[in-house]
């Protein structure tokens, strides 16, 4: 999960004397930093959602769309001349739209805390799983290639085949009953204890379930750096896989679905509201916007190194979601909503990107739980701590949640989509859209075009959530 899920309040976690200010390309990098995020694993997927070129345009738009929104922020702080003052947006909210505002902010925080943990308890039980499978399928004789000498793989059409009407949920309940009942004959005790899906979720919990309660996340600080390395090798990944597999193009033709081996490229998915909602989140700035900015050196150059920093996200998104659409080698609708489950596990360079991610989440995670408990527990008790009795059930409730969602339904991208849609919708364009107009409406220079343009942003950011329930089984 991105940093920039953090709700600005608890950036700061280690207490810094800083002396003079950053310069215009530290806070240029602290935005791309903050903006990449696990989205960039969805890049492929949300492409495919959308149709090749729908899904480059849509993904331009959505930059412009943030990037106004984000720029609508910054100018209406640097107007009030409170960009270096201790006040935040979601402060801002509170004095100009009244007390409502304000909890809306929280709440779109708290679900894009808990939205973040869920994808990272995914994630991490994929990295596990197949991070073991690579150790074990190299020490082990008896391992069969399943890839066929290929890095390469298409789990979605493996059988039982996903086609038809039968939405991703019902299979994976289906699929549920059978594991639980089958008599495993066939299977050996490995495939029976290490299944992705059904055991190691819980395994997780004996990392996790430990780290998760300290009271103080400062040790996990120091290793958020391995967010950026762990960027630039996926997108070097990209690139040497498009080099090996060559770009697979084929524009018109039939649309065989069900052949893995048949390669078309649709224009234009009616699913592509799946790609704005992963956008939405992908380019959440909104709510650091204020403290990434408040130490620039030239405040005067904060828009324009804003405007970089959303050109440079764009152009990475579009870069990994594009470089491996194109050159995967396999029927498009291949594509999984993590591009690393298209690669075998007996690959040694998913190998390292695998058991990369895996330990930088390992790191994050107890920080995303220790932030959404510090934010809920101080505003219910007006403590961060009030006792371990509270901070364990709490954490007990959160791992539990992402237990269960892990097991019945780990689909990243949806997730990724629903959360980026809501808090796209509330945070980000709502709250800054009705925050300039009402201090316009304050200066008497609101006007009809100005209202027309704002409400029709809004009405935009709510069909995008709206639309994530119109595409449920269908992606």
């Amino acid at each position: 999960m991105p940093d920039h899920v953090v709700p600005p309040d608890f950036y700061i976690v280690v207490p810094i004397v800083t002396e003079g200010k950053q310069s215009s390309l530290i806070t240029i990098f602290s935005m791309w930093n903050t903006m990449m995020g696990t989205s960039i694993l969805s890049m492929p997927w949300a492409i495919r959602q959308a149709g090749f070129a729908t899904g480059i345009t849509l993904l331009v738009l959505m930059a412009v769309l943030m990037f106004y929104t984000s720029y609508r922020i910054l100018k209406s702080m640097q107007s009030a001349g409170k960009v270096e003052s201790g006040l935040d947006f979601s402060d801002v909210c509170r004095l100009t739209l009244g007390r409502w505002a304000q909890i809306l902010a929280v709440i779109s925080s708290l679900l894009t805390l808990m939205g973040g943990a869920i994808v990272y308890w995914i994630l991490m039980s994929n990295f596990l799983y197949n991070v073991v499978n690579f150790i074990y399928h190299h020490s082990t004789s008896s391992h069969e290639n399943v890839s066929n000498g290929t890095s390469y793989v298409c789990p979605s059409m493996s059988p039982p085949s996903h086609s038809g009407n039968h939405s991703n949920h019902s299979w994976m309940l289906s699929s549920v009953d059978q594991w639980l009942t089958s008599d495993h004959t066939h299977e050996n005790t490995y495939d029976k204890v290490w299944n992705e899906q059904y055991t190691v979720p819980f395994f997780l919990v004996l990392v996790l379930g430990p780290i998760v309660n300290f009271k103080s996340p400062t040790f996990f600080t120091k290793f958020n750096a391995l967010g950026t390395l762990s960027v630039m090798y996926l997108v070097s990944f990209v690139a040497v896989n498009a080099h090996d597999w060559g770009f697979n193009l084929t524009f018109g033709g039939e649309d065989r679905s069900g052949d893995a081996h048949h390669i078309y490229i649709p224009e234009f998915r009616g699913t592509f509201v799946a790609l704005t909602g992963v956008a939405a989140l992908a380019y959440f700035l909104q709510n650091c916007v204020i403290s990434i900015c408040r130490n620039q050196q030239h405040p005067e150059n904060n828009i324009r190194d804003l405007s970089i920093a959303y050109i440079l996200v764009a152009v990475t998104y579009i870069y990994m979601g594009v470089m491996f659409y194109s050159s995967f080698p396999l029927n498009k609708d291949c594509i999984e909503d993590n591009l690393l489950n298209n690669i075998a596990d007996t690959d040694i360079l998913a190998f390292v990107a695998r058991i990369g991610l895996f330990f930088q989440m390992v790191c994050v995670f107890p920080l995303l739980l220790y932030i959404f408990r510090a934010q809920l527990l101080f505003s219910l008790f007006g403590d961060v701590w009030p006792s371990v009795k509270h901070v364990l059930l709490l954490n007990l409730c959160l791992v539990a949640v992402c237990v269960v969602f892990a097991v019945f339904l780990p689909h990243i991208g949806s997730i990724i989509g629903f959360v980026g849609a809501f808090c796209g919708f509330s945070y980000a364009i709502l709250l800054p859209c009705l925050v300039h107009m009402k201090t316009l409406h304050e200066r008497g220079e609101l006007s009809v075009p100005v209202i027309v343009i704002h409400s029709l942003l809004i009405l935009l950011g709510l069909a995008n959530f709206i639309g994530q329930f119109l595409i449920i089984g269908k992606t």
